[in-house]
């Protein structure tokens, strides 16, 4: 199995970037190989890059499981012990509407609170990549790749723009 790389190149343009995307693609990288780390927030589609449409299930589910608790909560309760008052109907729905609706979303924004941690890689206790150069408006292009290819990577940056082609050092953040 061959060896991988961790090669980072500074830019300043962010078409010289996309471009630089689009030449290591050519040259065989994968996206999942290929990651920007930026201090400016720049679309995926300015960076011509694919925009992922990933469904968030967690959001999903914590909203199922929040209108789970909450039909457990009006009508489970009200059938396990039921009270009867005037001859109504023990579980009614114009009471639990609100608790329905209030615990669905309070489980969708858990979810979604949950999915937005776990994509981020939060927290991260381990060293990582990364440039104090990125804090002044540079965009840097991580590439991790087999050693075969280190000096075709290295020319494809340069010959884009890269201010600064280099082998990082993981960084305490």
């Amino acid at each position: 199995m061959p060896k991988k790389i961790a090669i980072m190149g500074l830019f300043t343009d962010v078409n010289a970037t996309a471009e630089t995307l689009e030449a290591l693609r050519v040259l065989g990288l994968r996206e999942e190989d290929m990651n920007i780390i930026q201090g400016v927030p720049y679309t995926a589609k300015m960076l011509g890059r694919p925009k992922l449409h990933e469904f968030p299930w967690f959001t999903v589910f914590g909203a199922l499981a929040g209108f789970g608790i909450a039909l457990f909560l009006t009508w489970g309760t009200l059938l396990l012990y039921p009270i009867r008052v005037g001859g109504r109907p023990i579980p009614t729905i114009p009471a639990s509407i609100v608790l329905w609706y209030e615990l669905t979303m309070l489980g969708l924004m858990l979810g979604t609170f949950l999915t937005l941690i776990w994509k981020c890689g939060f927290p991260s206790t381990r060293p990582q990549y990364y440039d104090p150069l990125i804090n002044h408006s540079r965009i840097a292009l991580l590439c991790d790749c087999d050693l075969r290819i280190e000096a075709d990577v290295k020319r494809v940056m340069i010959e884009r723009g890269a201010e600064k082609v280099y082998e990082p050092e993981r960084r305490p953040l």
